[in-house]
């Protein structure tokens, strides 16, 4: 455990810390390419929501992808997807960081839940302040809830999730500028579970 105290440290710290990165100006789809290894298997998105290709980003720790707010247009018999005015922006992060072999997924996630103090991260943040919400263990997930105030008294609603795919953890961050639709974490904890299911 105390391994995974220092991988929480050098890997979760900086992801939970970081924020959602702009969105861009390119071409939206409705689905996303899942990172395994050398091969990509698409899953569609909840509605409403597209992948801003534009946006996306890759390193040596992570791929990351940036979806937002978009709606079908038809344009005769065939249709595309338009960006509508942006309330939530959903950062997807696909680390390296894979499960070790010795422990299981379940154990994993609840040394993140255990590690996980916001106190922590109040000095992290040089302009926002963060308002401790809730952190709640699941099944397949485990999720922060929390809101942030920036100096201009903005306030920003930021749902974080922890998962695993193939092993290998993802964080999903929802940043919603308004006060989020229960149906809009709903929707996105089913993209999850489907994400967390798949076989490869």
């Amino acid at each position: 455990m105390a391994n995974l105290t220092k991988i929480f440290g050098a890997i979760i710290l900086p992801i939970f810390l970081s924020g959602c990165l702009s969105i861009g100006s390119g071409p939206l789809t409705n689905s996303i390419s899942v990172p395994i290894s050398q091969i990509k298997k698409k899953h569609k998105l909840p509605s409403g929501f597209c992948l801003d290709k534009s946006a996306s980003s890759s390193s040596a720790y992570q791929e990351t992808m940036v979806v937002t707010n978009c709606i079908a247009v038809s344009n005769g018999n065939n249709f595309y997807f338009s960006r509508r005015p942006v309330d939530t922006i959903v950062n997807i992060a696909f680390t390296r960081s894979a499960v070790p072999k010795d422990i299981s997924q379940k154990e994993y996630l609840s040394v993140i839940a255990g590690n996980m103090e916001f106190k922590k991260f109040l000095t992290a943040s040089s302009n926002k302040k963060i308002v401790y919400g809730q952190k709640k263990l699941q099944k397949t997930f485990f999720h922060v809830s929390f809101q942030r105030i920036s100096s201009s008294d903005r306030r920003e609603f930021v749902r974080k999730y922890f998962f695993f795919v193939n092993k290998k953890l993802v964080v999903m961050t929802i940043l919603s500028f308004q006060k989020p639709r229960k149906n809009t974490y709903i929707a996105f904890e089913g993209f999850i579970k489907k994400l967390s299911s798949a076989n490869f």
